[in-house]
């Protein structure tokens, strides 16, 4: 019996050094690279590379605004050059980031046909779908209004982003206030973009106040 317990926890230690990790130049804390942003240096300037298929030396940080207000400084030490950029700034790239992430995402989505358009066919696909709603959707986010949506509101399962016409563009229609995604994978890539845009956003407009307080005290 003992050398079961002890051949499982030697499973598990090997599992465990076998997972990638990599260190915040936020708060200087090893995690595993899957829970951190990949940063790379693109024609001297710092880009995220949420892909994953940028080339070239990396750094990495928690998609967390405390670590990304923290960031700056860490940077030219991963880099090893100088590095001309600030929390706001940063937030922003992040965001804008996101967005393309995103786009790419529902795309890729749509190509493989796993994409439920409209407010009927999202209905006919939960509650094992994550449903994406347009900013302007209006009512149709209101999940009181369906059961099934409801529920995936207050399962984590929804989220908002873009405009009618941007996901319109997307699926090839005039407009698209609401539709939903079957594929799983894809589905846990668009929360975890949309975390890191939070992120991104609280991070933005922290250092822009931040700057802002500055400036006053001079």
């Amino acid at each position: 019996m003992a050398s079961k317990v002890e051949s499982s926890a030697a499973r598990e230690r090997r599992d465990a050094e076998a997972v990638p990790t990599r260190t915040c130049v936020g708060c200087g804390r090893r995690d595993a690279s899957a829970a951190l942003l990949r940063l790379v240096m693109l024609e001297g300037e710092v880009a995220f590379d949420l892909a994953g298929g940028a080339f070239g030396r990396g750094a990495h940080v928690h998609p967390i605004a405390e670590c990304l207000a923290r960031a700056p400084r860490g940077l030219a030490r991963s880099f090893r050059c100088s590095v001309s950029t600030d929390a706001s700034e940063l937030g922003r790239r992040l965001v804008a980031a996101c967005d393309r992430r995103t786009r790419g995402l529902l795309l890729s989505a749509h190509r493989l046909r796993a994409v439920a358009v409209g407010a009927e066919a999202t209905a006919r696909a939960l509650p094992a779908a994550l449903v994406v709603v347009a900013v302007d959707g209006g009512s149709v986010g209101d999940g009181s209004r369906h059961t099934a949506l409801g529920e995936a509101i207050a399962a984590g399962n929804a989220l908002v982003w873009g405009t009618k016409e941007e996901l319109g563009v997307l699926f090839g229609a005039e407009g698209v206030a609401i539709c939903a995604l079957s594929h799983q994978g894809i589905a846990q890539e668009l929360k975890w973009a949309r975390a890191a845009r939070d992120a991104g956003v609280t991070a933005a407009r922290e250092g822009a106040e931040c700057s802002s307080r500055f400036r006053e005290a001079r």
